[in-house]
């Protein structure tokens, strides 16, 4: 449940990597963590309402192959920007290293208040 609390508090027009997700939640391997977190936004998302289009690889880069378009789509409605290689542009639009380091509970974003619907 850490990692969806993590995921439910990504900020809107921000974007994070699937391993700082599970570094944040407590998870102590990060590469087969990254793959949890990837198997908790593919079971979870509709669930928990989870931002799931906010979460890229640690380059930036889109990992879902199958719904690429549809998430440049939603992170461009956010006003995230990507570079020419295609990646988004983490220096940006990438979460801090403050992020979740407050000692207070995450604040869930209403994400679904900021989408448009074409």
């Amino acid at each position: 449940m850490m990692i969806v609390e993590v995921l439910r508090s990504i900020p809107y027009g921000r974007v994070i990597s699937y391993g700082r997700v599970a570094e944040l939640a407590g998870c102590p391997r990060s590469g087969a963590d990254a793959r949890r977190v990837a198997r908790v936004l593919h079971s979870m998302s509709k669930k928990y309402s989870l931002p799931w289009w906010r979460v890229v690889k640690k380059d930036g880069s889109i990992g879902l192959r199958e719904a690429s378009d549809l998430q440049r789509r939603l992170l461009e409605q956010e006003g995230v920007e990507f570079l020419a290689s295609g990646a988004v542009d983490l220096d940006r639009f990438g979460i801090g290293p403050g992020f979740g380091s407050t000692g207070s509970a995450a604040e869930v974003d209403d994400w679904a208040d900021h989408l448009r619907v074409d």
